[in-house]
C-alpha cells in the first residue's frame, strides 16, 4: 500500500487524525475498524461521485460491512431539510443503531449533509470524512463544521461535530473537473497569503507543478493546507477566538459575491475575487503596502483564478449580503485584513464606503 502521512487534530471535545496520501483509500476498512462500530456502514454520496466510486467504495467494504450506498442530488440541493429527513428513514429502515458509521465520499456539500445527519440522528452516531474535491480536502472535511441550508440562508442551521478521521486521498482528483479543481487552489493559496509566508513562496514558486494532480509538489501543497487548518482548528475549536476566524480570507467578500451570482460563481473563485478585494481594501486602510496586493492577485491570476468583480455589479446589494455574514457584529461588517503575507487581521469594523469604493474603482 502506499505511505500515508498522519496529522493529529487536538481540541477540547475530540482528538482525532487526518490522514493523507495517494492509493489510501484502501487502509479504509482497516481504519474503520479503529473504533466501536455495529459493522453497519452507510456511504453518503452524491449522484457524480456514485458514478465514478460508488461501487469500488462499495465493494472495498463489503468484505467487512454491511454496506449501505445513500445517493443524494448533486451540490448545494442535498443540504436541504427534505433531503435529511430522506437519509434519516434510509438509516432507520436499513438498521442503523447508534454503533453504525456514515462515510461522507464527495464534495464540502455532502460533509455537511453527513456530519450533520451523523450528529442528529439518534442524538449522535460515528462518521468518517472521505472528501473528493480538493476545495473539502484542504479545508471543508476538516474541523467539525457541517450544516443545511434552508429558505432564509446558506448554512443558517447546523452543529460542531467532529468526524472520528478525515481520509484524504489526492488520487480522487484525477477525476476532478479543471474549473473545480482551481476553485480548490484558491483556499490552498490563502494559507500561505494569511498565515505563512514561506508557504506562500512555495505556491508561488510551483504554481504550474500545482496543477499537475500528479505531482509531488500538489500532495505536499494539500498536506501542508491540511496541517495549517487542523492547528488552527486545534486553538479555536468553536470559531469563538477569533483565530479560526483568519481563515476566512476572502470571504466577506467573497461569499456575498457567490450569492450574488446565484452561485454561478464557484466557491473558491469566489474567494479568489475576495482575497483580491480584501488585500486592496487593506492598502486603502493603511495595514499593508500596495505590493502586497499586487503579488496576491497576481498569484491567484496565475493559477487561472479570477481576481475582479464582472461588469454591471450592484455594490449595493453585495454591501446588503456582506451585513449579514456570520462575522458582522452589530450592524458592523468584519472582514480579515492584511499586514503583510502571511500576517492576517480580523478587523471588526471596516466602513462601508472604503468596501465600496475599492470595489466600484478597481
Amino acid at each position: 500500500m502506499s505511505s500515508i502521512y498522519e496529522i493529529k487534530l487536538v481540541t477540547k471535545s475530540k482528538e482525532y487524525p487526518v490522514y493523507v496520501g495517494r492509493g489510501i483509500i484502501n487502509y479504509l476498512p482497516k481504519l474503520l475498524d479503529s473504533f466501536k462500530n455495529s459493522g453497519k456502514c452507510a456511504v453518503i454520496t452524491n449522484k457524480i461521485v456514485s458514478e465514478l466510486y460508488g461501487k469500488f467504495i462499495e465493494d472495498l467494504l463489503s468484505v467487512k460491512y454491511d454496506v449501505r450506498l445513500i445517493v443524494v442530488p448533486n451540490g448545494e440541493e442535498c443540504k436541504d431539510l427534505r433531503v435529511v429527513e430522506r437519509v434519516y428513514e434510509e438509516l432507520i429502515t436499513s438498521g442503523f443503531d447508534r454503533y453504525s458509521t456514515i462515510v461522507a465520499l464527495g464534495g464540502g456539500s455532502v460533509g455537511d449533509l453527513s456530519g450533520f445527519v451523523a450528529a442528529t440522528y439518534m442524538r449522535g452516531i460515528n462518521y468518517v470524512q472521505v472528501p473528493t474535491t480538493l476545495l473539502a480536502q484542504v479545508d471543508a472535511a476538516i474541523g467539525g463544521k457541517a450544516a443545511i441550508n434552508i429558505s432564509k440562508g446558506k448554512n443558517i442551521v447546523g452543529v460542531f461535530y467532529h468526524p472520528h478521521f478525515v481520509l484524504v486521498d489526492v488520487n480522487f482528483l484525477r477525476t476532478h473537473e479543471l474549473r473545480d479543481f482551481k476553485s480548490g487552489l484558491a483556499e490552498v493559496v490563502k494559507y500561505g497569503v494569511v498565515l505563512s509566508r514561506e508557504f506562500y513562496e512555495f505556491v508561488k514558486v510551483n504554481w504550474r507543478k500545482l496543477l499537475d494532480v500528479g505531482s509531488d509538489e500538489l500532495l505536499y501543497a494539500v498536506r501542508k493546507s491540511c496541517e495549517f487548518k487542523a492547528s488552527v482548528v486545534s486553538l479555536d475549536e468553536f470559531d469563538r477566538e477569533g483565530i479560526r476566524a483568519l481563515l476566512n480570507y476572502g470571504h466577506t467578500v467573497g461569499h456575498a459575491l457567490e450569492a450574488y451570482s446565484n452561485y454561478e460563481l464557484r466557491h473558491g473563485e469566489a474567494v479568489a475575487i475576495g482575497m483580491c478585494y480584501e488585500a486592496k481594501i487593506s492598502v486603502a486602510m493603511g495595514y499593508t503596502k500596495e505590493s502586497t496586493a499586487t503579488e496576491v492577485c497576481s498569484t491567484l491570476e496565475d493559477l487561472g483564478l479570477p481576481t475582479k468583480v464582472w461588469g454591471g455589479v450592484n455594490v449595493d446589494e453585495v454591501l446588503s449580503l456582506m451585513r449579514r455574514d456570520k462575522k458582522a457584529f452589530s450592524g458592523k461588517i468584519a472582514m480579515v485584513l492584511l499586514r503583510d503575507i502571511g500576517n492576517g487581521i480580523l478587523v471588526r469594523d471596516v466602513p462601508e464606503e472604503v468596501i465600496k469604493e475599492v470595489i466600484t474603482n478597481w
